[in-house]
């Protein structure tokens, strides 16, 4: 029976998947994997039976991702899962600001109590006060070209806009699914001063992408609007501060707010609805489960932000699979078969992926794994983590 823990409310969707060989709830004491969306997880709160850690979303800047890694425990996230949610938002909101919809809200809750007659002759004589302006024409600048970041770009062309994106590390598989009439900078400088709208698509990583966008390079930048549906962190507060001071009908749209946001009224907050459509909780729960049971199960992992991606299910002859996660070193592949040859164990298959930082092994086997192979993997130096998977 497998142990999983849940730290936040994850969609049926996904929870039903893990099945009967599965003791799933918030209540288990020493979970073999953790199921989260936006609660604080310190790995090294948790049990040595720990595995894996499994966010249904994409940032994983709620998991201390570094201590996971040095005790060999695997941390997923769901790419994708809901990109088109928070791409739709993008649009939604832009739209809300360009059109002055939240000022004319605001405006109108005003006339309670009035007359239709009052109200009909009031919103014919204040309604120029709200004239707006349409995305059709502008220029969009899209920093980030992850899943959300095509999706947007490829949604501004759909609305008449112009597309300059910023990309310094391109994925293949992202990039296929451009349009083709999307210009890609490798400039941040130069897309920041071409641009009407600015909207930035990236995870949040301290050091590298934190205060990405700042009071130096938004100096440059003419356009009215900024989006953050990134990440706290990415735009830096003094940066929107000294934009919004620049003009008056400057706006910024956050999807996380801060008391110095909420104190302007020329910030539009949103409390943190990216991903929240029952679509996106049951897209990111169900892909979420599915790369914990295949972990789980078979030692696969896909979707790791720590671990490199290894696939591959048992052939019908092995009888267990010894996984092992080590410090990515020279001479860990020879180390590892010399422990199973000295045992005279015959190795029906051997894969191995690197990532630079962690090396991951499957090494399967027709026969049962023994405490004495175990015991003198664990001896290896940079051995980090061995565990056996039986079939």
């Amino acid at each position: 029976m497998h142990a999983v823990k849940t730290l936040n409310k994850i969609s049926p969707k996904g929870t039903t998947l893990f099945g009967k060989e599965y003791s799933v709830s918030d209540s288990i004491e020493k979970p073999e994997a953790i199921l989260v969306r936006s609660a604080q997880v310190d790995t090294d709160s948790f049990s040595e039976e720990l595995l894996a850690v499994a966010r249904a979303g994409a940032g994983v800047n709620n998991i201390t991702i570094d201590k996971a890694s040095a005790k060999g425990v695997c941390v997923f996230n769901t790419p994708g899962a809901n990109a088109n949610a928070v791409a739709e938002l993008v649009f939604t909101t832009l739209g809300i600001a360009l059109r002055n919809i939240h000022k004319s809200l605001a405006w109108i809750g005003g006339l309670q109590g009035k007359e239709d007659k009052e109200i009909g002759e009031a919103v014919e004589k204040n309604k120029s006060a709200f004239v707006g302006t349409e995305l059709s024409g502008k220029t969009i600048g899209v920093v980030g070209l992850g899943k959300i970041g095509v999706l947007v770009a490829n949604g501004a062309i759909g609305r008449g806009m112009k597309v300059i994106a910023y990309e310094p590390y391109p994925s293949i598989s992202n990039m296929i699914l451009l349009n083709n009439t999307v210009s890609v900078t490798q400039s941040l400088d130069e897309l920041i001063a071409s641009v009407d709208v600015l909207t930035v698509h990236v995870p949040f990583i301290k050091g590298k992408t934190e205060g990405l966008l700042n009071e130096n390079n938004l100096a440059a930048f003419k356009g009215a609007y900024i989006l953050n549906f990134a990440r706290n962190g990415i735009v830096s507060e003094k940066g929107v501060a000294e934009f919004l001071a620049k003009n008056k009908n400057n706006a910024y749209l956050t999807d996380f707010p801060s008391k110095s946001d909420l104190a302007n009224q020329q910030v539009i907050s949103f409390p943190h609805l990216g991903a929240s459509t029952e679509e996106a909780e049951d897209n990111c729960a169900t892909m979420a489960v599915e790369q914990l049971k295949d972990y789980l199960e078979f030692g696969i992992v896909r979707n790791s932000v720590n671990f490199p991606a290894l696939d591959g299910r048992p052939s019908a002859s092995t009888k267990s699979r010894v996984v092992v996660i080590n410090n990515d070193v020279p001479n860990m592949i020879a180390l590892i078969s010399k422990v199973f040859g000295d045992a005279k164990i015959n190795i029906t298959s051997f894969k191995n992926e690197s990532n630079g930082k962690i090396g991951y092994n499957f090494i399967d086997i027709a026969e049962s794994v023994t405490q004495e192979l175990v015991n003198s993997l664990v001896k290896i130096e940079h051995i980090i983590r061995v565990r056996t998977i039986e079939f």
